[in-house]
């Protein structure tokens, strides 16, 4: 389930420090006012049995602003999107969101307005198939093995060109789809297209630094249940930092 919001800004432009790294605390800012155990509950330990952020979103985006060469462009009307599995969050969202208290974004000082809020159901994928694009950079790590009692190390980004990535890219998905009460079972039959790396800053608890990936189309199979969970909180990690969401 997601939330798409219409939004108009006179800004001319996001810095590309804030382009996705402002949604994250507008999230929990908002479970904060409408739904405040949920907040506590997912900022300090996330979701599930991985403890994964249950949620994500997409930068701004601004379909017929004026393309400008190295800036990301803003102006007019647009639209920015968050989504998650779970209908308790998105609801908590949408309340804070339609309050007109709450009508406009601060998104790293750029003001975005709020108009309507609508609620976009995920696709049924009865056919166990699914082609997801992402159109924001999926991030994934690879990480060091930990010794008894330690945590996983982050080495480094794994980018679609590493063959290790389709491998590390499908634990990551069974992984989120167990995060909300899937079964397992869900196969990366290919990657049809890769987009442009990017490298941008995240910020939260435990999540501060900057991180690297590629948009990218995968060619998926697993049960119906699974695939919209991915659909509706994106894929990789970093999600619940604006990373992996998935085309509408």
């Amino acid at each position: 389930m997601r939330l798409r919001l219409e939004i108009s800004t006179r800004a001319r432009e996001i810095p590309w420090e804030n382009v996705l790294a402002p949604g994250r605390g507008i999230v929990y800012d908002a479970l904060r006012h409408t739904a405040p155990d949920l907040a506590e509950h997912v900022h300090e330990g996330g979701w599930g049995q991985h403890g994964m952020a249950p949620f994500g979103y997409s930068a701004p985006m601004f379909p017929h602003a004026r393309r400008v060469r190295g800036k990301y462009a803003a102006g007019g009307a647009g639209y920015v999107e968050f989504g998650s599995p779970l209908p308790e969050l998105v609801q908590a969202l949408a309340l804070h969101f339609m309050d007109p208290a709450h009508s406009v974004l601060d998104w790293g000082g750029v003001a975005l307005q709020v108009g309507s809020v609508t609620v976009q159901q995920a696709p049924s994928f009865t056919a166990g198939r699914a082609r997801l694009r992402t159109v924001n950079p999926l991030h994934l790590s690879e990480y060091k093995q930990p010794e008894p009692g330690g945590e996983h190390t982050p080495v480094r980004a794994l980018l679609p060109e590493d063959p290790a990535y389709p491998v590390a890219l499908e634990r990551n998905l069974n992984r989120r789809a167990e995060t909300f009460g899937q079964a397992p079972g869900i196969t990366v039959e290919g990657i049809t297209w890769v987009g442009v790396r990017r490298t941008f800053r995240v910020s939260g608890q435990g999540h501060s630094g900057r991180r690297t990936g590629a948009p990218v189309e995968v060619e998926l199979t697993g049960s119906a249940g699974a695939l919209a969970a991915l659909w509706s909180a994106g894929l990789g990690q970093q999600t619940g930092a604006g990373f992996g969401w998935v085309a509408a």
